[in-house]
């Protein structure tokens, strides 16, 4: 796009916002939320439907599109080249369309999904997984749409202006046969008086193994010795991707006050949900004395 002598070019830069569909609310990027935050393909049904809605008074442009992601042990999804060993990827499995909407304002739209059985030389019992990217549009032009940039700038002809680019990410799972999955919980740790929070940390390991993921809720209870129950803390949709055996959770217990935690237990605990077709449990029982965990 040439600009006319005299104007200014105005050069967006695009920041990118990635909202994990992990997590117990409706995603919402640049306002249009996504549901569901999942899709589960057990091997008897072959379509499904993601709705996006408009809740904004403007119109919104997105582009959506199959990337394949890996979780790290932090939690973190990340783009993966290349399939590592037990890990398969779902991508090429995965017909949908449309793959650029424009939704109008408090309107809706319809993302259809449809999945085809692999060919080849694979486990009977597997989990195949890719995940869906839903990336808004910036209605302004990017730098790298603009011709002769490098002379506008020389000329002081260009500005430069700041837009979001928001991208929503949901994980699609196809699950052939019946792949199964453990789950357990170790390596805790309770630090009552951590530098730069104002309440007590704990942490703990979720840990996965099987042929595939695990999907559910963690919660934390506090055990007075009177026996008296307190929840002081769940998460729901937390997640461990196969082939990823361990994820790290940080949990600060907010509104907890450490000597509360001098005494009784904790009783933490990992519950698969039963929309991913799981029913896998783990708990852990901690032992509380003065100072944070008795010695085990």
């Amino acid at each position: 796009m040439r600009l006319p002598r005299g104007s200014i070019a105005t050069i967006v830069v695009v920041f990118i916002s990635v909202v994990s569909g992990i997590g117990p609310r409706i995603c919402q990027a640049q306002g249009v939320s996504v549901a569901p935050l999942r899709v589960l393909f057990d091997g008897r049904t072959r379509s499904a439907t993601v709705f996006l809605s408009n809740r904004t008074a403007n119109t919104e442009t997105y582009r959506i599109s199959l990337e394949n992601r890996r979780m790290l042990a932090s939690g973190k999804i990340v783009r993966a080249e290349e399939a590592q060993a037990g890990e398969y990827f779902a991508d090429e499995l995965i017909r949908f369309s449309p793959r650029r909407v424009t939704i109008e304002p408090f309107g809706s739209q319809t993302i259809r999904l449809m999945v085809r059985r692999p060919r080849g030389d694979i486990p009977e019992d597997v989990e195949f997984r890719t995940h869906m990217s839903i990336r808004s549009i910036p209605p302004t032009p990017r730098l790298e749409d603009l011709d002769s940039k490098e002379a506008l700038i020389a000329e002081g002809k260009m500005s430069v202006a700041a837009v979001a680019s928001v991208e929503t990410v949901i994980p699609i799972i196809l699950r052939l046969g019946d792949p199964q999955a453990t789950v357990a919980i170790e390596n805790p740790a309770l630090d009552l008086y951590p530098e730069d929070r104002k309440y007590p940390l704990l942490s703990v390991d979720l840990l996965r193994s099987g042929d595939r993921s695990i999907y559910g809720q963690l919660d934390v209870l506090h055990i007075t010795p009177d026996g008296h129950r307190e929840v002081l803390y769940f998460a729901k949709g937390l997640a461990v991707y196969s082939p990823t055996p361990r994820r790290h959770n940080s949990i600060q217990l907010k509104g907890v006050s450490p000597d509360r935690l001098n005494a009784g237990t904790l009783l933490i605990s990992y519950t698969e949900s039963a929309d991913m077709h799981g029913d896998e449990r783990a708990e852990l029982v901690l032992p509380l004395s003065p100072g944070g965990l008795a010695s085990q």
